[in-house]
Parts: structure tokens; C-alpha cells; sequence
């Protein structure tokens, strides 16, 4: 475990009150109380456009995969919506999937926000 001890025994600045002491490898944060962090970062699918038995399998592969972490494992969420306001760019190597891709963003600047 890391000593801190020797350091400032009351808190004095922000630095203080934050629980991380050290950036150990690339993500892996080592916290002041010997613990480790490792924040990841997902994308999942709009679950707005989907339909009841899509977002049950959904939630059911999201907890198979949960599961597996057993026990002693802190896991914390935070969920950020945005609205989209430009179709993004992308290349096609074919015809078709152009097409589609073009139909698509069509349909994106005529409907609004999404």
C-alpha cells in the first residue's frame, strides 16, 4: 500500500481531497488507499430506435458480460446523450452501400434533430 503519511496530514488544496495518487501504465490509475482504477469508455446502440425484445437482449448480453467480474469489483456508470447535428462523413468502397448511405443522410437533414 502506498504511505502517504509523510505528506500534508490535513487537506489544503483540491489535490487533497482527490483519491488518485499515480498514473502506474497507460489507464491504470493507483489510488491514495492502494486500490486500482481503470476507466473504459463504450458506445453502445440507440436503444430509442429499438424495439422491446432488441433492448431485452441487449440487457441481457450487458449482464452475462457484468457477471463475470465475481465479487470485489466496484463498477460505476455515467450515461451522456447528445443530440447529433451533422450526419457524419464516411467512404464506400461500393455503389451500393454508397446509395443507401446517401438515402440515409437524405432522410437525417429532412427529419431535423436526432
Amino acid at each position: 500500500m502506498l504511505n502517504l503519511s509523510e505528506f500534508r496530514a490535513r487537506p489544503h488544496a483540491l489535490a487533497d481531497y482527490l483519491p488518485w495518487a499515480a498514473l502506474i501504465a497507460p489507464g491504470i490509475v493507483l489510488n491514495k488507499d492502494g486500490s486500482l482504477q481503470r476507466t473504459l469508455r463504450y458506445r453502445g446502440p440507440d436503444l430509442e430506435s429499438s424495439g422491446p425484445e432488441e433492448r431485452i437482449a441487449y440487457t441481457a448480453r450487458v449482464n452475462n458480460a457484468l457477471r463475470r467480474f465475481g465479487s470485489g469489483w466496484a463498477l460505476f456508470f455515467e450515461a451522456a446523450r447528445r443530440q447529433s447535428t451533422d450526419y457524419p462523413d464516411a467512404s464506400f468502397p461500393g455503389a451500393a452501400s454508397w446509395l443507401i448511405d446517401e438515402e440515409r443522410r437524405h432522410l437525417f437533414e429532412e427529419g431535423g434533430t436526432h
